[in-house]
């Protein structure tokens, strides 16, 4: 017969049965620590009372029990992976932003992006006013995307 363990003392153990009847165990009778609200078997020979966990059950407390938080984080900034046709970075959203609508005509967004050749390329062009346009609508174009929750994009 199912039962659940009411109360624990340190000399006897109360359990309700199915039917609504308790009944009390003396704990040195138990081959199991009691814990309440823990689901048992209770057997009566007319002799003694047996009781034993119930095995159906214990992986049923075990869940309750079980508390995961999984938290992935991943805080590297120079980490790469490959999405589309290329290859993207995860950068901040506001720095890049902010690197590339004011320091966009010298390609620091892109150096900071971790795209060194074409930081040189914006760098070795900053005279003739393109990367100046070129590097503002980046920065606006980061401003419209949508972040992780850690504010991070990839470019």
């Amino acid at each position: 017969m199912m039962a659940k363990i009411i109360k624990v003392t340190e000399s006897e153990v109360t359990i309700a049965k199915d039917d609504s009847s308790v009944i009390k165990v003396l704990r040195s009778n138990l081959d199991f620590e009691p814990a309440s609200g823990e689901i048992v078997e209770v057997y009566d020979t007319g002799e003694e009372i047996i009781v034993h966990r119930s095995r159906q059950t214990t992986a049923d407390n075990l869940q309750d029990k079980i508390n995961i938080n999984i938290v992935n984080e991943n805080n590297n900034s120079q980490s790469q992976i490959v999405y589309g046709a290329g290859q993207g970075r995860l950068v901040n959203k506001m720095v890049y932003a902010l690197l590339a609508i004011f320091l966009g005509t010298f390609g620091v967004h892109q150096f900071y992006a971790g795209k060194i050749g074409s930081g040189f390329m914006y760098l070795i062009f900053s005279w003739t006013g393109i990367p100046t346009i070129v590097s503002l609508f980046q920065g606006i174009s980061a401003l419209l995307r949508p972040a992780d929750a850690n504010g991070n994009i990839f470019v």
